[in-house]
């Protein structure tokens, strides 16, 4: 339960709130937002370089002039006594070892993205809302050409996490600017906030790719409802994880006009995951031991989800034993937690389990399969060849395979594909991938 004592409340703490954390690798900015709701505090934090952005506390409580914020999925609490109205010594606690994080009452650094679109629009735009098929109500946002008339539309799938109708990551909200510049070129596009996610009702933490797929279809059925849409131009645009979405849905609906997959696994899960640790592991430095070591490790740990039908409880019971028994002390108790919860959350055992080509083989729309020469998370050669192998073998001839040179896994102009690039660059998505995805669609809904 928040707490609060009524003398801090005369000393309005509220506002934005920045300190920097040194380390043995530099500095790197913090920032926390400060709010009251009702008789409340209320408070989230940024951390630009890691590219998280309005993480909101668990619990904000402030007592005899000390707050403390608690973020327990990031493994983070920050304790501080309030000096003044404009300062807050404290400490940042990572898994319980303390750093020093003093901060300052101020304005958080406004990062620079130069193809963020901002109001008023020159097309037309409406709030929208449609049912799943479980009876839980997505909304979303529809933008349209113009408000009469009759527009080819394309819904875009987000990849894995949760993600609302912008596509908030990293600083960065590549649905939105994706959505505008499709809009701008005759294309209507749907974006929506994930179940359970923004103003979206369901549970995102028990959704896998069944069920996200099942809202696409609801999405499909509604656009087919309205009479401002062309309902045999209506195709699916998935990122990463909202590949593997996009094409069950496009198999199993004749009524899908075209497919566009970015970055989007050709090969199992439990392979790209393995090129993507091994990848990002190389990119940091690791030595090939270290890295043969970590694939030993997770070949294991994928067998136990991939060979079992264990779910939730049972199945991170049965993840955590392995570790304990595998590679005991070898694992810090924190470390090996934060492992067993990732990897046994839902959408991620639904991915480690997904065999993409199952769904490709199906796919008779025209498909374009596009990815950066720097993804590291879903590496281009050898998912850009699986997917081209498994539409040959559906007989689909209908489709572009085209790997960007230098772009990373979000298709940003990018030095090395790190993940912590991402929220550092500008550029949200090249130019040169809105061009290509625009010419390609309208070729289709010619």
């Amino acid at each position: 339960m928040t707490t609060f004592s009524i003398s801090l409340f005369a000393q309005d703490i509220t506002g934005n709130w920045t300190g920097m954390l040194t380390g043995s690798k530099g500095s790197i900015e913090i920032n926390f937002s400060i709010f009251k709701k009702q008789n409340t505090f209320e408070s989230s934090i940024d951390i630009p370089f890691n590219g998280l952005f309005d993480v909101k506390a668990e619990e904000t409580t402030v007592k005899d002039s000390v707050i403390v914020m608690t973020f327990p999925k990031l493994n983070l609490v920050y304790k501080g006594k309030v000096k003044n109205k404009s300062e807050i010594n404290g400490h940042l606690f990572k898994g319980g070892n303390p750093i020093v994080l003093d901060l300052k009452l101020g304005e958080k650094v406004k990062l620079q993205r130069p193809q963020e679109p901002l109001p008023p629009f020159d097309y037309y735009t409406e709030n929208v809302a449609f049912k799943s098929s479980e009876g839980l109500q997505i909304k979303g946002t529809l933008s349209l050409p113009n408000k009469k008339g009759k527009f080819p539309v394309v819904i875009i799938i987000s990849g894995s996490g949760p993600h609302d109708r912008v596509g908030n990551m990293y600083g960065h909200k590549p649905y939105l600017v994706i959505a505008d510049h499709l809009t701008k070129n005759g294309i209507g596009v749907l974006r929506y906030d994930e179940r359970g996610i923004g103003e979206s009702e369901g549970n995102f933490e028990a959704a896998k790719i069944s069920e996200f797929s099942e809202d696409v279809s609801s999405a499909i059925s509604y656009l087919k409802t309205r009479k401002n849409i062309n309902k045999k131009k209506i195709g699916l645009i998935g990122h990463s994880l909202g590949g593997i979405v996009g094409s069950k849905v496009a198999s199993e609906r004749t009524d899908v006009s075209f497919l566009v997959l970015m970055a989007a696994p050709g090969l199992d899960g439990d392979e790209m995951m393995l090129l993507q640790k091994a990848a990002l592991e190389r990119q940091i430095g690791a030595n090939e031991a270290q890295i043969e070591f970590g694939q030993k490790m997770m070949k294991g740990t994928y067998a136990i989800i991939t060979e079992t039908s264990l779910e939730k409880q049972a199945l991170k019971d049965s993840l955590n034993s392995f570790y304990i028994k595998n590679y005991g002390p070898l694992i810090p108790e924190n470390q090996r937690e934060a492992i067993v919860n990732q990897l046994g959350s839902s959408e991620i055992v639904s991915l480690i389990r997904s065999k993409p080509s199952e769904f490709i083989e199906k796919v008779n729309c025209p498909v374009l399969a596009i990815n950066g020469s720097k993804d590291l998370q879903v590496t281009p050669k050898e998912n850009l060849e699986a997917i081209k192998t498994s539409l040959k073998k559906s007989g689909n001839t209908d489709f572009e395979i085209l790997e960007f040179d230098n772009l990373n896994h979000l298709f940003q102009e990018s030095e090395t594909g790190s993940l912590n690039e991402y929220a550092q660059l500008e550029q949200t998505i090249s130019p040169e991938v809105l061009k290509k995805m625009t010419s390609w669609i309208l070729e289709q809904v010619d």
